[in-house]
C-alpha cells in the first residue's frame, strides 16, 4: 500500500477554541520569532535558577499531593483529626516554594519560557489553578517578568543595559 504524502482534509470548525492557550501560543510563536532575528545570546556560565525553583516547586506539590492521601488513609483508619501532622511540613514546603518562584526573574530566554510555561501548567489544572488565580502576587510576578525581560535585554546588548 502506498502512503500519501499530502493530506487534503480540513479540521473541524464546530471546535471550542481556547483563547489563553491561542493567546498564549501566540506570544510564545513571537518570541521565537524574535529571539531568531536578534543576535545570539552571549553563551551563559550558569544555567538560569528558575529552573530549580520551578522544580522545587514541582517537588513540593507532589510531596504535598502525596502527604494529603496519606492523611486520608491515616484518617479512614484512625479517625478524622487524627494524623494532621502528615501533611503540614510537605505544606509548608511547597507554601515557601511558591512565592519565591514567583517572585524569582528569569536569566536566560529558556528560563522566561520555563517560567510562563509553568504558569501555564499550573493555571490549566484543577488542582493547581488557584495558585495562579488567587495566590500569586500580582506586584511579585509583574516585577519577577519586567526584571526578566531587563536580564535578556542586558544579555542581547552585551550588559549594555
Amino acid at each position: 500500500m502506498t502512503q500519501a504524502d499530502r493530506v487534503y482534509s480540513t479540521p473541524p470548525t464546530n471546535t471550542p477554541v481556547d483563547h489563553a492557550r491561542r493567546h498564549f501560543l501566540t506570544v510564545a510563536a513571537a518570541c521565537a520569532a524574535s529571539s531568531i532575528a536578534a543576535p545570539a545570546l552571549p553563551a551563559v556560565s550558569t544555567i538560569d535558577p528558575i529552573f530549580e525553583l520551578i522544580e522545587a516547586h514541582r517537588k513540593g506539590h507532589a510531596a504535598h499531593m502525596a502527604s494529603l492521601e496519606l492523611l486520608n488513609r491515616f484518617e479512614r483508619r484512625y479517625g478524622a483529626g487524627h494524623g494532621g501532622w502528615i501533611s503540614e511540613k510537605p505544606c509548608h514546603d511547597e507554601d515557601s516554594a511558591f512565592p519565591e518562584m514567583v517572585a524569582a526573574p528569569a536569566t536566560t530566554l529558556p528560563g522566561l519560557i520555563a517560567k510562563l510555561d509553568y504558569f501555564q501548567e499550573l493555571s490549566s489544572e484543577f488542582e493547581t489553578e488557584w495558585m495562579v488565580e488567587e495566590r500569586a502576587d500580582a506586584g511579585d510576578l509583574v516585577r519577577s517578568f519586567a526584571e526578566s525581560i531587563a536580564n535578556l535585554t542586558a544579555a542581547l546588548s552585551g550588559g549594555k543595559a
